[in-house]
């Protein structure tokens, strides 16, 4: 068996368990199972990469931190969380500037941009409308928080509508599974305990971190004729 194939079955598998160690309720087996899925991913990339990314590395360092601290009781443990993810998206602010290009919007490029922003921006509102309240002392940590995903992920958009590869498009699943994750994570901490939104949140962020991989490990092909 080919050394790539292994570290997706193993992922397929570490996935799997988290899942049901969410929608079964068994944290003894989501404590020892989520650790080792970014070391995967960091295995996966790096037998599908020639050249290593040290900035990349410190990604999946933070989302791996995350999930530590997630997982723990330390004290302030979920400061640190919001701090370790927060730093993450930061960086990944890098990857749209290294990768941009002049802009070359059309007519109808603006029209759906537009669109998107108002929407997006409504969505951001009523979130944080629903959990400011729940978040107590937390408030200004989430709202920092959700501002940095907020402006990462119209960044994405547009960088995707502008410049559409492969690349972008790995990029953009990428982040909209990260703003999937973590507003049904906040939602379920902050306003309505559901295991639906656990669920969710458990299958996003792995398939997250995937993506992200994927934009990582793909190549730059243009995809210019898919016009939206």
């Amino acid at each position: 068996m080919k050394i790539r194939t292994l570290i997706k079955a193993l992922l397929l598998i570490t996935g799997g368990l988290c899942v049901l160690s969410t929608a079964m309720n068994w944290p003894d087996l989501e404590f020892y199972v989520k650790p080792t899925t970014v070391p995967l991913f960091f295995m996966l990339y790096w037998f599908n990469t020639k050249r290593i990314s040290i900035l990349f590395l410190l990604v999946l360092l933070l989302c791996f931190l995350g999930d530590i601290f997630l997982l723990t009781d330390l004290k302030d443990s979920f400061v640190y969380v919001l701090l370790s993810y927060g730093v993450c998206y930061l960086l990944l602010f890098y990857f749209l500037y290294k990768n941009h290009k002049p802009i070359d919007y059309d007519g109808t490029d603006i029209a759906y941009l537009s669109i998107f922003f108002v929407v997006w921006s409504l969505i951001v509102y009523e979130i944080y409308d629903a959990i400011h309240i729940g978040m107590g002392d937390l408030k200004y940590y989430g709202l920092v928080y959700l501002l940095i995903l907020y402006f990462l992920f119209i960044g994405t958009v547009f960088h995707y509508v502008n410049v559409r590869s492969t690349k972008s498009l790995w990029f953009l699943i990428a982040i909209l599974n990260f703003v999937i994750s973590d507003s049904c994570f906040a939602l379920n901490k902050f306003y309505v305990s559901s295991i639906e939104f656990e669920i969710i949140n458990s299958i996003y962020q792995l398939l997250a971190v995937f993506f992200l991989v994927q934009f990582k490990i793909s190549s730059p092909t243009s995809l210019k004729l898919n016009k939206l």
